[in-house]
């Protein structure tokens, strides 16, 4: 059982990163760009922080209710991926993990739309 639990938050902490590099991403290509922090390993004591910046200054992007709602559901998703993946390491259950993974799901979701939006713009 250890090993599913070792492999889940593997698995878990991958898709953070990955879903956190699209926020990265995604706030490069904003109308107004927001800057995170971008290293190779950004550990969650910066990412959370920066995270919670951006749902403050989502709401002064010069663009529609729509985009800037799936700004916020893929930042307010990977913050609470990121607090199940916390507990999870504090105790593993597997409700958590799967809240988690299904928060992440979301996340990238709306995140993806939003840099399918952006781009798709910027080429107007």
């Amino acid at each position: 059982m250890a090993d599913h639990d070792d492999e889940m938050m593997s698995a878990l902490a991958h898709t953070i990163s990955l879903v956190y590099s699209i926020l990265v991403d995604v706030c490069g290509m904003l109308p107004v760009p927001i800057s995170l922090p971008a290293d190779h390993h950004v550990p969650a004591t910066n990412a959370v922080p920066a995270i919670k910046r951006v749902t403050v200054l989502a709401k002064d992007q010069p663009m529609g209710e729509t985009q800037e709602a799936q700004l916020l559901v893929g930042c307010l998703h990977l913050l609470a991926a990121i607090d199940l993946y916390a507990l999870c390491a504090a105790r593993y259950e597997e409700t958590r993990a799967d809240g988690a993974g299904l928060n992440l799901a979301h996340a990238e979701d709306a995140l993806k739309r939003l840099h399918l939006w952006l781009v798709i713009t910027s080429a107007d």
